[in-house]
């Protein structure tokens, strides 16, 4: 793992739960989802290049991965089942659980199905489908040129873009939640991976000026796409993800360059508070909304506090109670998972 990525992992995270907490931050949910999806891609590429596809090395990748999403998915479901039934006077439509169980929610059009008791398991349902098509996707780019891959890129952000053109917001919420949309994001990490390669012998000696001035340059990229969104409505149909895959693609690549000559900001993401976050990403996403109910139905009152929706008024206060909640399950539930997985599939 890239040091810079994990804290950039983390930060998407933070960004994310900050939003579910009805805490506006213009598009930078769109862009933490988008820098998710497309470092996924990359950092497989950096470990399964799959330039042979033969279907024991298929299935055991997919399977390796796929057990380490569903035990924190179900964990994080149950207790939400469990904090349903016994602090709420709320129903469980069980049919829409078992969908999200199972992680098929994406491929059905309906809100409450898509969502349900966990809404961000969304992500998990659409990551396991990339798993699913990632080894098929980087064996055929696999020997492509740059440019190729690059002209791929294109007709899939191009037939993305004619899609969502004359949708409303559920319509493209439909898209976003959907695994081909995501197919972009794939082939975008896959690229940036091989400009990595061919960038990454003449990044050996960058001074650490240059690097911090590398470093901003990526990190305000998205800023001329966020001016033109603010005061036009140009780019609305595509504010979802698409028109940020090239700025978080930037991110990543002069992260990953940049790897072990840091400038300022890379810094202070190698740090290990940072760092300690990174580690706890997938809790921290899965789990938060468990943070939330238990912050709204169990510790609002004894902090002055009352009815069950008001952790957007005091999401600071929810911090500490996911936090202490991610730390222990990733001790004690995440971390047994991924070393039995690693061993079952060594």
């Amino acid at each position: 793992m890239i040091k810079t990525i994990n804290s950039w992992r983390g930060i998407a995270v933070i960004i994310t739960v900050i939003l579910h907490s009805t805490l506006r931050l213009s598009n930078l949910g769109a862009m933490s989802v988008t820098f998710f999806f497309i470092s996924s891609a990359f950092l497989l590429s950096m470990k399964y290049p799959f330039d042979r596809l033969e279907p024991r090395q298929y299935g055991r990748f997919f399977m390796s991965h796929a057990m380490r999403l569903f035990p924190l998915h179900w964990l994080a479901l149950a207790l939400l089942i469990v904090i349903t039934l016994l602090l709420t006077d709320k129903s469980i439509n069980w049919l829409s659980t078992a969908l999200n169980a199972l992680l098929l929610q994406c491929w059905f059009p309906q809100h409450e199905f898509r969502y349900g008791l966990n809404p961000v398991a969304w992500f998990l349902a659409v990551l396991i489908w990339c798993y699913l098509f990632y080894p098929v996707v980087t064996h055929w780019l696999y020997r492509k040129r740059l440019r190729y891959k690059v002209l791929v890129l294109l007709v899939l952000m191009a037939v993305l873009a004619v899609i969502l053109l004359p949708l409303d917001i559920p319509g493209r919420e439909r898209v976003k939640d959907c695994p081909l949309s995501h197919l972009a994001d794939l082939v975008a990490g896959l690229t940036c991976f091989d400009l990595y390669q061919k960038l990454k012998h003449r990044c050996r000696n960058v001074g650490f000026y240059t690097a911090t001035a590398l470093e901003l340059v990526a990190i305000f990229s998205w800023v001329p796409i966020h001016l033109v969104y603010r005061h036009t409505t140009f780019l609305i149909p595509w504010d979802d993800d698409l028109i940020w895959i090239v700025p978080m693609g930037a991110i990543l690549l002069v992260s990953a360059l940049l790897n072990g000559q840091e400038g300022a900001i890379g810094r202070v993401l190698a740090s290990p508070p940072l760092q300690w976050l990174g580690s706890l990403t997938f809790e921290m996403f899965m789990l938060q909304f468990v943070a939330f109910k238990l912050y709204n139905y169990v510790l609002a009152p004894f902090v002055g506090h009352f009815g069950i929706n008001i952790h957007d008024k005091v999401v600071y206060l929810v911090w500490p109670l996911l936090l202490v909640l991610c730390w222990v399950v990733n001790r004690f539930f995440t971390r047994p998972v991924n070393r039995y997985v690693k061993q079952k599939f060594k």
